[in-house]
């Protein structure tokens, strides 16, 4: 599977719901802001996990309340690809 991101990239957000599993979101854990993606959500608790494992680092699940959006839009800055 390739990622749905690479270094470089960006991304616009959006902040208002629709938190579901397969959703790609930026949060911020232990300040440093992360984009992964979510596996489950239960209650409250939202786990996720990158999309590439071997190098991904890990992440306890986190709350809604650390999440800054759920990325609608990616776009390259780069012009090699």
């Amino acid at each position: 599977m390739e990622p749905a991101l690479y270094d470089g990239d960006r991304v616009v957000t959006y902040n208002f719901g629709g938190i579901k599993r397969g959703s790609v979101i930026v949060f911020k854990y232990k300040k440093t802001i992360y984009v992964k993606r979510v596996d489950k959500v239960i209650d409250d608790k939202v786990f996720v996990s990158g999309d590439n494992k071997k190098l991904s680092s890990k992440v306890e699940p986190i709350s809604k309340e650390q999440i800054i959006g759920r990325v609608v839009l990616r776009y390259s800055s780069s012009l090699e690809r």
